[in-house]
């Protein structure tokens, strides 16, 4: 059918006779059965495209499909490298793969006919930088928090309770977890003193938390991690934080891990940090060339998208990377944070080795202004890999760095003007 057609166009168009275009057929071998092939195939690419028609729905409801699932297969190929890469058999390695499949698999046919209600949550490390602000955010609602530290605060709220937990004491991690519904693991550590290091805290502690949460039958497991953290990094702190993510997901199949990009708030050691120095300082330090990417988030976002995973009754997704609206180099964090103060900072580059070696004395104080782990962080882009599920995906809009400086900026120059009336008085 195609091969007549086209005679018939090249005749029409040429006004060449039958016995003509014959003879210009048999000149033309490779064109005759490249044609006769196209005939041929002419039925099977009709049928092909319908077929195609007729798969895209499928292919649509497939991709949304291993969104879900991508990361989770992301995390089983980290769990079997976790336990060759610490000299398990493959047959050791398999039968750690499987009890995890086992348990995502029950998890997945509980979670069908689930209620997912949060009547209690315990908050390990409930007391920090990014728990309390998680205890916070819980017990506006009717759900009770028990805040699990070793060095316990006044609890706030009507909701919070007080309990004093051990992280490397397996009965006092199955005191805190016992009638919970719900765990937060949101212990960190930055410095590591006495018997407290980067492994016992963010490895070892963090899969006991996991296994007793598991054991107790507790419906929601969430890991606080960070963005960077890889369990192949040279670095302690960033392959400990690696570490510890695999074995948690090994511990709790189902668990989520949360990871937040560098964190800010009024009372931060980041952001306040930086005002505080640019504010005295003739000329700022960068840390080496100033172009390594950041994404810095408000820490009470990070706190709020924490509480939604435990509310939610759908099934989360394994990770979640949260991030800021913007990517900012060093430089130009730097930059923008002296603007919306109203500063004109001279910036020097200032080499790896030497911040390195500043952090390691730094290290001797009781409480360091910098840490060598910090150092390293620093090294490497610490921005939202785009491939992961974010605020978005749990229905919060993150605030601008800009934005909470000047607030944080209004309500400071309000109280120092409040101080000197009073003085004035």
């Amino acid at each position: 059918m195609l091969k007549h057609l086209l005679i018939e166009v090249i005749g029409h168009v040429s006004g060449l006779s039958d016995a003509q275009l014959e003879q210009i057929e048999r000149s033309l071998p490779a064109t005759k059965a490249l044609i006769d092939l196209l005939s041929k195939a002419h039925p099977i690419i009709e049928q092909a495209e319908t077929l195609y028609n007729e798969a895209q729905p499928l292919i649509d409801q497939a991709r949304k499909e291993w969104q879900t699932v991508g990361p989770a297969a992301h995390i089983l190929i980290d769990v079997i490298s976790h336990h060759l890469n610490k000299g398990s058999s493959p047959a050791e390695a398999t039968e750690a793969v499987r009890a995890a499949l086992g348990g995502s698999i029950q998890n997945v046919a509980q979670d069908r006919g689930m209620d997912r209600g949060m009547n209690r949550v315990t908050v390990f490390g409930g007391t920090g930088f990014v728990g309390c602000r998680v205890v916070r955010h819980l017990s506006v609602s009717t759900v009770t928090v028990r805040i699990a530290s070793r060095h316990p605060a006044r609890a706030e709220g009507d909701n919070a309770e007080q309990v004093i937990a051990d992280a490397h004491d397996e009965r006092s991690v199955e005191a805190a977890v016992m009638g919970a519904d719900g765990v937060v693991n949101a212990i960190s550590l930055y410095t590591e003193h006495g018997g407290d290091t980067f492994h016992s805290v963010h490895v070892e502690a963090a899969a006991r938390i996991a296994g007793v949460a598991r054991r107790a039958g507790v419906k929601r497991f969430v890991h606080l991690s960070g963005i960077g953290a890889d369990p192949t990094s040279p670095s302690p702190y960033i392959r400990n934080r690696g570490e510890g993510e695999v074995a948690v997901q090994a511990a709790f199949p189902g668990a989520v891990v949360i990871r937040p990009a560098v964190m800010f708030a009024p009372d931060d050691a980041f952001l306040t940090t930086i005002l505080g120095l640019l504010r005295t300082l003739p000329a700022y330090p960068l840390f080496g060339d100033g172009r390594t990417r950041l994404q810095p988030v408000y820490v009470d976002d990070v706190a709020a998208a924490i509480a939604q995973v435990l509310r939610q009754t759908q099934r989360p997704f394994p990770i979640y990377e949260l991030a800021g609206p913007r990517v900012y180099s060093y430089g130009d964090l730097l930059r923008t944070i002296a603007r919306t103060a109203g500063l004109r900072p001279m910036l020097v580059r200032v080499p790896f080795a030497f911040w390195n070696a500043a952090a390691g004395l730094a290290e001797i104080l009781p409480h360091p202004p910098l840490t060598r782990n910090q150092v390293e962080l620093m090294q490497i882009d610490t921005m939202v890999s785009g491939s992961r599920p974010g605020f978005g995906s749990l229905g919060i809009s993150p605030r601008s760095l800009e934005e909470e400086l000047k607030a944080m900026l209004k309500h400071t120059n309000e109280e120092t003007q409040n101080t000197n009336e009073g003085r004035a008085r």
